[in-house]
């Protein structure tokens, strides 16, 4: 069994992160609830419905077309037509069609279930290959396929245009990653035309497709994603990782701008006022944070740069470092990481229970409670124990001020009913 998220919610999440596609499911109903449930929760949309609305029953998104165990024998093409045009008759955007694990196995010809409900030009199949594929690389393909067949042809470059790629709806607090980047490249005179996957209507990623340039957030999402904008004649701009930390966002900026000819000062000036209210809060805090140890898991091209701005800036020290390999981060990470005469900490569990756990929400959540850390950090996907009121990214500069709040203030954990466990007793 895999706890991870896997390469089928990849696929569906990428659809689900373009805010006015619709997922239909070709499955079982027991396949949508969790996917139902956790679209509301990353980016809401779609409008009411009950129990007695066909292929939705009572979930306003990713209708399902609720296959049963005749259709695992006789087929199920005709259930999937009937609800392809139930759904394009109640929406109006682009529709992707995923199939369940189970039901790639019947065999059904899911482009002529499209053909034969009148939905060619607005449906597109998307998943088909790459249910056990990692979900960074079934996000990939899934975004991919989704901008080929919105944008068909080549359309002429828009100067001073951005398409931000590499970002999902899973990305932590993408709604602050994706306004602050854009803010910080319009401070230098260039206008994001989307981020695909991260709350970008269809038209915009239409458009995008001219952008002039590429930036990658985060390269294992984005390199299906940025050979298409590349053929579109996108100059790609990438750090190799993701942003995180002042100095990586720095590096970034500088990157845009260098190959835009553009401006920065004012973008420098935006993540230097950040910098400086980290510096005074460093200064005015009692909590010695150095020498405290660490594990963190996460995708690779956030893993590299979060390691080392919490041992370069912080002072911190690695007990576990875990992360996908084979890319070009991770090499790069193993290698900081054997500089330092740690190499034995990579890709394994911590020998002894380390003071910080920054993995995802639920994982950490759950280990501060049980006491196997002191502090969880939640900086990636799952985190549906965590509602985020207040600006929470891990990239940019509100992403490091998020990251040393929780890495500085000493909140207490608590136990299920009980008292904080560093609070004495009454």
């Amino acid at each position: 069994m895999n706890p991870k998220p896997d390469g089928f919610i990849g696929a569906v999440m990428a659809a689900e992160g373009v805010s006015n596609m619709t997922t239909l499911l070709h499955g079982p109903d027991g396949c949508r609830k969790n996917l139902a449930a956790l679209s509301r929760s990353l980016l809401p949309k779609g409008g009411r419905c009950d129990l007695s609305t066909p292929f939705y029953r009572g979930f306003p998104v990713v209708p399902c077309t609720g296959i049963g165990p005749s259709d695992y024998i006789f087929g199920s093409g005709g259930r999937l037509t009937e609800a392809l045009g139930f759904v394009g008759g109640r929406t109006e955007g682009p529709v992707a069609v995923v199939c369940s694990p189970g039901a790639s196995l019947i065999g059904d010809d899911c482009s002529k279930a499209i053909a034969d409900s009148g939905m060619e030009g607005r449906a597109v199949v998307i998943g088909e290959d790459t249910m056990s594929s990692p979900l960074c690389e079934a996000y990939d393909a899934a975004i991919e396929r989704i901008l080929r067949s919105l944008a068909p042809r080549d359309g002429e470059t828009i100067p001073g245009t951005v398409s931000l790629v590499g970002l999902s709806v899973l990305t932590k607090d993408w709604h602050t990653v994706t306004s602050e980047f854009s803010a910080m490249f319009g401070m230098m005179g260039l206008d994001v035309l989307a981020s695909p996957g991260a709350g970008s209507p269809s038209e915009d990623l239409r458009r995008s497709a001219q952008a002039e340039f590429c930036v990658i957030m985060c390269p294992e999402y984005a390199r299906l994603t940025s050979s298409f904008y590349k053929e579109r004649g996108s100059e790609i701009v990438s750090l190799g990782h993701a942003p995180v930390g002042f100095a990586a966002t720095r590096e970034l900026i500088l990157k845009v701008a260098d190959a835009s000819g553009r401006d920065r000062s004012a973008a420098l000036e935006y993540i230097r006022g950040f910098e400086r209210r980290a510096r005074t809060c460093m200064l005015t805090t009692q909590e010695n944070v150095s020498g405290r140890t660490f594990r963190l898991e996460a995708d690779a091209s956030v893993a590299l740069p979060l390691t080392r701005w919490l041992c370069d800036d912080l002072g911190l020290v690695p007990a576990s470092v875990i992360c996908q390999t084979g890319l070009r981060a991770a090499d790069e990470l193993i290698g900081y990481l054997d500089g330092m005469g740690l190499g034995d900490v990579f890709g394994v569990p911590p020998r002894s229970e380390p003071y910080y756990a920054f993995c995802d929400g639920n994982t950490a959540r759950l280990e501060e409670l049980s006491g196997v850390c002191r502090r969880g950090v939640d900086i990636v996907f799952p985190s549906k124990l965590n509602t985020d009121f207040r600006p929470s990214p891990v990239m940019g500069p509100s992403g490091a001020m998020y990251l040393l709040d929780r890495v500085v203030n000493p909140f207490p954990n608590r136990r299920p009913g009980g008292r904080p466990r560093d609070c004495p007793s009454a």
